[in-house]
C-alpha cells in the first residue's frame, strides 16, 4: 500500500467517526446511552428534539417524565426501530393503565396496543379462566385481578356472576403472551424520522442551528448496520494488508532466483530500472534496427532458464515480441525495453552500451 493510499484510508476511518458536535450530546446515565433525538434535561436544547427529554437520577437511572402518567424508569431505548421500553418505579404498570395513560401531548405511541378489559374476581372463579392474563401487583389472598382480550369477552361467560368488571384499557402488544401481565411497557415514536438514518449507521442529527429539519450526518447508504459496517471495514482491511505483503514478497523471491541464476550479473531491480544520466536514450529507428523475436506456441528461448522479463518480471508468453540487445543479447519484452530504450541506450541489466547494431527479424521455432 503507498503513502497515498494509506493516507486515504486513515481519513476515511476518521471520516466514519461522529463529529465532535455530535459527541458533546452523547452522554450515559448508568448502562443507558442517551443521544439524538433524546437529550438529557441538563443539555443543550439542540442536543434532543423538543419533548423528547429525559432525567438522570443518581447518574444510574434513566427517567422518562409523561405529563399526565408521570415518571417511567427507561429499560432500554431502540434508536434504530425507534422504540422505548418503559417500566414503573413501584413495579405495577398495569395499576398506572388502570389510572390512564394518556399520550395525547406526547410524541409517543403504544406499539401494537390491544384492548384489555380488567376484572376482580374470586380466587376460584380466576383459575378457571384459562385465557385471563393474572395480574399479581394488584391481586390479594382472597381475589385475583385478571385481564381479557376485548375481542374474546363473549367466550367467559361466568365473568359476570363471578367476576366484577373494573374498565378496559390499551395494552402494549407485548404483554399478550404468557398467562402473567408484566410490567413494561413499549413505546413508540415517530417524529423526528431518523429511521433511515440509523439503519444507515448514520448521526441523525439538526440540520442547522435553527429550525426542526433533521438530517444526517456519516454512514452508509446501502442500508447496512452499524455493526455490518465496521465488519466490512475491518474485514476488508485485513485482507488487503496481507495481498500487499504477499504481493511484496513475491517480487523479492523472483528478484533473489533471478539473481541467484545470473551471479555475474548486476542485481536485477524490483523497480523501475535507475537511469544512467551518462548515457542518452536512442531513437526510434534505432530501436526497431535491434533484433527482435516472435515467441511461437512452444515458447523457446535462447537461453530456457531466462523466461521471465527483467523488467516487469513477467513471464514470457506465445505471440509475444522480444526484443535482444546487440553484444550483450540480453533480451526483453520489446514493449519493456523499447521504453527504456528511448530514456537510456545501455543494457538495464548488464549496463553495457552496445557498439554494432544487426537489424534482424525472427521467429521462433
Amino acid at each position: 500500500m503507498t503513502l497515498f493510499e494509506t493516507i486515504l484510508f486513515i481519513v476515511f476511518l476518521f471520516s466514519l467517526q461522529p463529529s465532535a458536535s455530535v459527541e458533546i450530546c452523547r452522554v450515559s446515565c448508568g448502562n443507558q446511552l442517551v443521544r439524538f433525538p433524546f437529550r438529557l434535561s441538563n443539555q443543550p436544547d439542540r442536543c434532543g428534539y423538543p419533548r423528547l427529554n429525559l432525567s438522570c437520577k443518581d447518574q444510574a437511572q434513566t427517567v422518562l417524565s409523561l405529563p399526565f402518567s408521570g415518571e417511567f424508569n427507561v429499560v432500554h431505548i431502540d434508536y434504530l426501530f425507534q422504540n422505548i421500553w418503559l417500566n414503573d418505579p413501584d413495579h405495577c404498570t398495569p395499576k398506572r393503565l388502570l389510572h390512564g395513560l394518556n399520550l395525547s401531548s406526547t410524541p409517543f405511541d403504544l406499539l401494537y396496543p390491544r384492548s384489555f378489559t380488567f376484572f376482580n374476581c374470586s380466587a376460584a372463579a380466576s383459575t378457571q379462566l384459562h385465557q385471563a392474563k393474572y395480574i399479581s401487583c394488584l391481586s390479594g389472598t382472597n381475589f385475583s385481578v385478571v385481564a381479557l382480550p376485548a375481542d374474546r369477552l363473549d367466550s367467559s361467560a361466568s365473568l359476570s356472576t363471578s367476576c366484577l368488571e373494573i374498565a378496559t384499557v390499551l395494552v402494549p402488544f407485548s404483554w399478550t403472551g404468557g398467562s402473567n401481565l408484566g410490567n413494561g411497557i413499549m413505546l413508540t415514536w415517530n417524529e423526528p424520522n431518523c429511521l433511515r438514518c440509523e439503519n444507515g449507521a448514520g448521526n441523525c442529527m439538526f440540520k442547522s442551528e435553527t429550525g426542526l429539519d433533521v438530517g444526517c450526518s456519516g454512514g452508509f447508504t446501502n442500508g447496512l448496520s452499524r455493526h455490518a459496517k465496521y465488519g466490512i471495514m475491518f474485514g476488508a482491511g485485513i485482507p488487503v494488508l496481507f495481498i500487499v505483503g504477499l504481493v511484496i514478497y513475491l517480487r523479492n523471491k523472483v528478484e533473489e532466483d533471478y539473481n541467484n541464476r545470473h551471479p555475474d550479473q548486476p542485481e536485477l531491480l524490483s523497480t523501475t530500472p535507475r537511469l544512467d544520466a551518462s548515457v542518452k536514450g536512442l531513437d526510434g529507428q534505432t530501436i526497431e534496427a535491434y533484433p527482435v523475436t516472435l515467441l511461437s506456441e512452444s515458447r523457446q528461448l535462447p537461453r530456457p532458464n531466462d523466461n521471465t522479463c527483467p523488467i516487469c518480471l513477467s513471464e514470457y508468453q506465445a505471440k509475444e515480441m522480444i526484443r535482444t540487445i546487440p553484444d550483450c543479447e540480453h533480451y526483453f519484452h520489446a514493449v519493456c525495453i523499447d521504453e527504456w530504450l528511448k530514456l537510456n541506450a545501455a543494457c538495464p541489466l548488464c549496463r553495457n552500451t552496445p557498439q554494432t547494431l544487426a537489424p534482424i527479424v525472427s521467429s521462433s521455432s
